[in-house]
């Protein structure tokens, strides 16, 4: 059981990093130096570090590679909700699309 919450916080922690690193890509230009070293992408970049070990802990606790690997597909939609929710991204149709085949292949393998 803990292995799969390992595999959800690494999921859960690349959604907000990619949310921080937009976020740092917004701001206007600057210079490179600013573009690369202002906070958002420090942070995003620091969360994206630490995803890296969410999966090895997990396949620690001896869950296998395909329950890791379906779960980071949780990710695909993650990460679009996150977008609507803070950045007020509409969903399109074909991201629905894409959200219906994401959910039918976590449902198929898990059934």
């Amino acid at each position: 059981m803990i292995g799969y919450l390992y595999a959800l916080a690494g999921v859960i922690i690349a959604g907000f990093a990619q949310i921080f690193l937009k976020k740092g890509a917004m701001r206007p230009h600057i210079s490179f130096i600013r573009d690369y070293l202002n906070p958002h992408v420090i942070i995003g970049y620091f969360m994206m570090a630490l995803t890296v070990f969410c999966p090895m802990l997990a396949f620690n606790t001896g869950l296998n590679y395909l329950n890791v690997t379906i779960i980071e597909a949780v990710g695909f939609i993650f990460v679009p909700v996150l977008s609507r929710l803070i950045f007020k991204e509409k969903f399109t149709k074909v991201k629905m699309l894409g959200f219906a085949v994401i959910i039918a292949g976590i449902a198929v393998y898990y059934l």
